[in-house]
């Protein structure tokens, strides 16, 4: 079977990409890095934004090298990141492994030597760390006995426990190892959003708000820009016109207006803004064996960012299992497990009495982009009527704003 490294195009690709790299000046760093002599350095991988090689030493061992694809990745699906956002994106992922290495018992490789600055004798940003001989989770997961799926549920609990119980004041990314949090960055799926005001937000209001503004701007500021997009996913969308522009002006200008009207946080439960893995599943967990079956690293921080603990869409959560291959007794049994760990000392993962995490997901994506007027609609609807029958005792006077809007789209049937 022909594996991704042997795809004409993309070996056509891989190849310019690495012969943009100083792989002697590479190998220098190392030896000077670790004090032993580095006599190569190897292909191991590729992804969307790194390459990443094993470098061997004289005395037998090796480390790894993961060198940051010049631009804007293999693809370069996030043209319109800056070089600027990058770089913070980088240094943001050397804080964050440094913090949780100092900070908490999560198993995350060991840094030994990084360099944010692309201009570099390598000539890309880069970062020298700990080659951990385990495989992935999900290389083994279908050989992992019942008994260890437990295990590994309890551990990816624990994590999360942890970091719930090391909250920061505001949402954005790490910038440095102490957890000092600076603005949250572009993503390379939906670059339009937190462009003009990015945080850090040191309440969910202004979070939420700051995402509705971005699609506002979108529709009203940049429709020129909006309307290539949607017309690129036209397929999916119905075309440009399935969300005409003067119905989604309006209706995200009554969506700001309501959540500028919410205040800063809801009365429960108290806001902890913690450290989230955005990209947490089977791929990026080591674990010693399909027999033993205790995670040994995990791997794959990069965009991670500080955010509300009402968000379980992103953190180390058990989202990515496959419940299908699971009876139904067990599958209840691990989520139960994972929630009596999470919920332990007070906590309130996944809590709000606004069910906030359901909004997060219409304006924290393309649907302005991707979704026709209905589909919106429907998401919205879905969303308040959840929130009314959860929040309705408590926030009745918090959600008539979200009720205008769904007068409006009524009206406009």
């Amino acid at each position: 079977m022909e594996t991704k490294m042997q795809h004409p195009e993309n070996a056509a690709k891989l190849d310019l990409f690495l012969a943009s790299f100083d792989l002697l000046a590479l190998q220098s760093q190392a030896t000077e890095t670790m004090q032993k002599k580095c006599v190569g350095a190897h292909l191991l991988s590729f992804g969307g934004f790194n390459i990443v090689f094993v470098l061997p030493f004289d005395d037998g061992t090796d480390i790894l090298a993961r060198l940051r694809i010049p631009g804007n990745g293999f693809d370069g699906a996030g043209s319109s990141v800056s070089d600027s956002d990058l770089e913070e994106r980088f240094s943001s992922e050397v804080a964050t492994l440094r913090f949780l290495k100092n900070k908490t018992s999560i198993p995350v490789p060991q840094l030994y030597h990084w360099d944010c600055d692309p201009t570099n004798p390598i000539g890309t940003r880069y970062m020298l760390m700990q080659r951990i001989s385990a495989p992935l989770l999900t290389h083994v997961w279908r050989d992992v006995t019942a008994a260890g799926r437990a295990k590994i549920a309890t551990q990816i609990a624990n994590y999360e426990a942890e970091l719930l119980d090391n909250p920061f004041p505001s949402i954005g990314i790490l910038v440095d190892e102490r957890g000092t949090v600076g603005r949250l960055g572009p993503t390379c799926t939906a670059s339009f959003l937190l462009r003009s005001n990015r945080g850090p937000f040191t309440c969910s209001k202004d979070f939420l708000l700051a995402l509705a503004d971005a699609h506002l701007d979108l529709v009203t500021k940049s429709t020129a820009q909006w309307t290539v997009w949607r017309t690129k996913w036209s397929t999916v969308n119905g075309g440009v016109q399935a969300l005409p522009t003067d119905y989604a002006a309006q209706w995200f200008q009554l969506l700001r207006d309501a959540i500028w009207k919410l205040p800063d946080e809801l009365p429960f439960p108290p806001p902890v803004f913690r450290l989230a893995h955005t990209d947490f599943n089977e791929g990026s967990l080591l674990v010693s064996s399909a027999e033993d079956a205790a995670i040994v690293a995990v791997l794959d921080w990069e965009g991670a960012q500080v955010l509300p603990a009402w968000d379980t869409r992103h953190g180390c959560g058990l989202s990515w299992m496959d419940w299908t291959m699971l009876s139904e007794t067990e599958a209840d049994g691990l989520r139960m497990l994972y929630y009596d760990i999470t919920t332990d000392h007070d906590r309130w993962p996944g809590t709000s009495l606004l069910h906030f995490e359901g909004l997060l997901s219409i304006l924290d994506s393309l649907e302005s982009i991707i979704s026709d007027r209905k589909g919106l609609d429907t998401m919205f609807l879905a969303w308040l009527n959840y929130a009314e029958r959860t929040g309705e005792k408590w926030c009745s006077s918090e959600l008539e704003g979200f009720r205008r809007l769904r007068e409006f789209i009524e009206n406009s049937q």
